[in-house]
C-alpha cells in the first residue's frame, strides 16, 4: 500500500558514524577550478546612476567555497551560496518540506517515486527535468564513497520513470529517506556542469558569477527562478515577493580561515557580514553601534562520549560520579563566552524529537560525585580524554574536565590525536571519554542516535562484531527503541521513542552532555534582510539590504 509523505510527515536519517559525519558534515577542502564567468542569462539590476545604496555585498566564511571538495558542482560549495537546491528542503523546524520536489510517494519498503516541480530552469535557461536529478545522484555517489551508505543508494538504483518524475530504490527500507535527501549534497545540477565548465548551472536564486580559486565564489540573482514569478512556497502564501527587484545587485563569499581575520575584516569594511566570529568578540560586536550579532541555535551537540567497555568507565556507578562532577552551565560561561546553551543530553534542542527538560540531570555536585566514587570499582586507573587536537575548544573543555575529575578523586590524561585520526582511533575504544561536536546538516537526524547508540552502528560496529561489545551502546532494549523510532511515521511517536533512548543514555552515562551549539553571523548595523537557519549553510541571504548609511 502507497503512502504520501509531505513536508512534515518524514524525519530521520540512516546508519552513520562520527567519521562518516566529517565527511558529510564538513565544509570541503581546499583548491579548486579556476576563474569561471557564467554566461547564462542575467537581468540587470539598476544601473549607475538608479540613486540606491550600493548593492554588493561580501559574506566571510571559516571554509573555502570552491573546494576541490566540490568539483561535482562546478568548483562551488553547495553550501552558503543557493545557487543549487535538493529536491527536498529543510523548513526551520528542522522538518522536510517540498523544494524541487512537489510531492513524494513510497511505493514499497524500499522504493520512492518523487514528483519534480513544473517551469524550474536551470541557470543555463535549460528545464528541470528528471535525467538532470538521475545524473547528479550518479555523479555524487560516484565522488564520495560514503555517500551511498548514507542515503542507502548505490550507482544505477534511481532511474527517470518520465521528465516528471525520479524513482529511487534503497539498498533497505529507509522510511526517513526524503529527510536525508534534503542535505545541500544533493543540489541538483545540469548534466553539463563539472569541474572543468565554464557555466556552473543549478536551479538556485543565484546564478555564479566568477570564481577565483581558493578564495571567493560571487554570485548573483537569478532572475528567472522559479519563485520570481510570485510563488514563494508553501505556507509562505503572506511573504512579499521582491524577488523580480532585489535590494541586492552581487554577492560574493569569501575565505577567511582564521576568524580574528574574519572580524577583523568586517570592522575595515572589506566584509559586511562574518559568519562565525570568535566567541571573545561576540560581546564587543554587540556592544558597537556600528555592528551587529545574530545568534542561532543550531542542530548540533557538544558531548563526552563515554566508552561503556573499557576500566575504569564500565562502571555505571563511577559513570555517575563523572556526570554529578559537570557544570555545564559554567563551562558555557566561562569556556564557550556565552555562546551555547546548557545541554541536558547529547541531541540538540533544535532537532524536533530532541528530549531536554525531561532528561535526568546531575550535579554539578562534586561531593556526592567524590562519594560515588569512591564506592564504585575505580582503583586509580588514569582516565583518558580524547579530543581533536585541531579544536582549540576542546582542549580547554578537556583541560576544565580534567580539573572537575580531579575535584572528585579522579585522575586523568588528555590525549591529542590529529583531526584524520580522531575517529578510527575513537572507533578502536581505547580511550574512556572523547570529546566530540555532532549534528545534522539536514531533516534527517535519526542516524544520530542510531550512529552513536545502537550496537550495529557504524560507531559500535567495529567492537561489536569482533568482540560483542562497543563503545557507546547500552544494550538490546536501547538497540530496540531506535529501531522502532526509525520505523515511525509520526513525530509524535519518535519523540516518545526517541526520548526514552536520550534518557537511558544519559542516565547509563553513555554520553556526558556539556552544550548544544550556536553559532553566530556578524554583521555591519546597517546590513539587514538575512534570515538565519538552524543549519548555518542554509543561511538566507536573498532579502540583503542596506539602510543608507553607507554607499551609494
Amino acid at each position: 500500500m502507497s503512502e504520501r509523505y509531505h513536508r512534515r510527515t518524514v524525519l530521520g536519517g540512516t546508519v552513520n558514524g562520527l567519521g562518516l559525519l566529517a565527511g558529510c558534515l564538513g565544509d570541503g577542502d581546499s583548491g579548486g577550478t579556476g576563474t569561471v564567468d557564467s554566461n547564462s542569462s542575467a537581468t540587470e539590476y539598476g544601473g549607475e546612476n538608479d540613486g540606491r545604496v550600493d548593492r554588493s555585498f561580501t559574506v566571510g566564511l571559516p571554509s573555502d567555497p570552491t573546494g576541490a571538495n566540490w568539483d561535482v558542482y562546478g568548483g562551488v560549495t553547495p553550501y552558503y551560496t543557493q545557487v543549487l537546491e535538493p529536491l527536498v528542503g529543510t523548513s526551520e523546524a528542522m522538518e522536510p518540506e517540498p523544494l524541487l520536489a512537489t510531492d513524494w510517494e513510497a511505493t514499497d519498503d524500499t522504493t520512492w517515486v518523487f514528483d519534480l516541480r513544473e517551469d524550474v530552469t536551470f541557470h543555463n535557461d535549460e528545464p528541470l527535468t528528471a535525467d538532470a536529478v538521475v545524473h547528479t545522484f550518479e555523479a555524487v555517489v560516484d565522488h564520495w564513497s560514503h555517500v551511498s551508505g548514507w542515503i542507502g543508494l548505490e550507482s544505477g538504483n534511481v532511474e527517470a520513470i518520465d521528465d516528471r518524475s525520479v524513482e529511487f530504490v534503497t539498498t533497505e527500507p529507509f522510511p526517513t529517506f526524503p529527510g536525508t535527501i534534503s542535505h545541500s549534497y544533493f543540489g541538483i545540477v545540469h548534466p553539463e556542469t563539472d569541474a572543468d565548465s565554464s557555466t556552473v548551472a543549478g536551479t538556485g536564486p543565484f546564478r555564479v558569477e566568477r570564481i577565483e580559486s581558493g578564495e571567493s565564489v560571487t554570485v548573483v540573482p537569478f532572475a528567472d527562478h522559479w519563485r520570481g514569478e510570485g510563488e514563494t512556497g508553501a505556507d509562505t502564501e503572506n511573504e512579499t515577493d521582491t524577488w523580480n527587484d532585489p535590494a541586492l545587485e552581487e554577492l560574493t563569499f569569501r575565505y577567511y580561515e582564521d576568524p580574528s581575520t574574519r572580524v577583523l575584516a568586517l570592522r575595515n569594511e572589506e566584509l559586511d557580514l562574518a559568519l562565525e566570529p570568535p566567541r571573545n568578540e561576540v560581546s564587543e560586536l554587540v556592544d558597537d553601534d556600528a555592528t551587529s550579532v545574530d545568534r542561532q541555535l543550531a542542530p548540533r551537540a557538544g558531548f563526552g562520549a563515554v566508552n561503556l567497555y573499557e576500566a575504569p568507565t564500565n562502571d555505571e556507578v563511577f559513570r555517575r560520579a563523572l556526570a554529578y562532577a559537570i557544570d555545564q552551565e559554567r563551562l558555557v560561561e566561562t569556556v564557550l563566552e556565552g555562546v551555547g546553551e546548557p545541554a541536558r543530553g547529547p541531541i540538540s534542542s533544535a532537532i524536533p524529537w530532541a528530549a531536554r527538560d525531561e532528561l535526568p540531570a546531575f550535579g554539578p555536585d562534586r561531593e556526592r560525585g567524590a562519594d560515588l566514587v569512591e564506592s564504585s570499582s575505580y582503583d586509580g586507573e588514569i582516565l583518558e580524554i580524547l579530543i581533536d587536537g585541531s579544536e582549540p575548544d576542546d582542549r580547554t573543555i578537556a583541560a576544565v574536565l580534567q580539573n572537575w575529575f580531579g575535584e572528585i578523586g579522579v585522575e586523568s590524561e588528555i590525549r591529542s590525536v590529529e583531526a584524520a585520526a580522531f575517529y578510527d582511533v575513537f572507533r578502536e575504544g581505547e580511550s574512556n571519554v572523547s570529546l566530540v561536536n555532532l549534528g545534522s546538516n539536514s531533516a534527517a537526524s535519526d542516524y544520530l542516535l542510531r550512529a552513536m547508540f545502537h550496537s550495529l552502528g557504524t560507531d559500535n560496529r567495529q567492537l561489536y562484531e569482533s568482540e560483542g561489545t562497543g563503545i557507546m551502546n547500552p544494550g538490546e532494549a536501547v538497540d530496540d527503541l531506535i529501531d522502532e523510532g526509525y520505523r515511525a511515521d509520526s513525530l509524535e511517536e519518535k519523540r516518545d521513542l526517541y526520548g526514552e533512548v536520550q534518557r537511558r543514555v544519559v542516565e547509563t552515562g553513555a554520553a556526558l552532555p556539556l552544550y548544544y551549539v550556536e553559532y553566530g553571523l556578524a554583521r555591519h548595523a546597517d546590513v539587514t534582510g538575512v534570515e538565519t537557519h538552524p543549519i548555518d549553510k542554509l543561511i538566507d541571504w536573498q532579502g540583503l539590504s542596506r539602510d543608507g548609511r553607507r554607499g551609494v
